[in-house]
């Protein structure tokens, strides 16, 4: 028998869905340039670590490092990323970010933060400020 999916659940589940859709889909640098999200997400990984390797990257988006490859090679010829062999380990290589990754990371950034303030410029301080406590429990969630 099929388990009763609570009609406030399922509203906010759909609503939640939307929302995260309709604010991926207005984040358009990575269209304007060619990048999938995925590869974007890279790009912001490889900043957070300044120099990273393949398998530490692959393990933080949860994928092959032979994924990884794949983005890197496609940035690399975008002149965004840069590999060069590990100082320690000479089968591995880092990667980093050109100035060219940093600036279209940055304005990636700023765009997606003046996105997030207009949709959420509809809340009043206090319910912001419960929308990121709740956000952030939903977050910290393991499953």
């Amino acid at each position: 028998m099929a388990q009763k999916i609570d009609p406030l659940i399922e509203a906010l589940g759909l609503s939640m869905w939307r929302v995260q859709r309709k604010i991926t889909s207005q984040m358009s640098l990575h269209k304007e340039i060619g990048l999938t999200v995925p590869q974007f997400h890279l790009l912001h990984i490889i900043a957070r670590e300044q120099k990273a390797r393949v398998i530490q990257l692959a393990d933080q988006l949860d994928v092959k490092s032979s994924a990884v490859t794949v983005m890197l090679d496609r940035l690399e010829l975008l002149d965004l990323t840069t590999r060069v062999p590990d100082e320690n380990d000479r089968r591995a290589v880092t990667v980093t970010l050109t100035e060219k990754g940093e600036e279209l990371l940055k304005e990636a950034q700023n765009r997606s933060l003046v996105l997030l303030t207009e949709h959420l410029a509809i809340l009043k301080p206090e319910e912001l400020e419960k929308f990121a406590e709740y956000y952030a429990l939903l977050e910290k969630q393991e499953r």
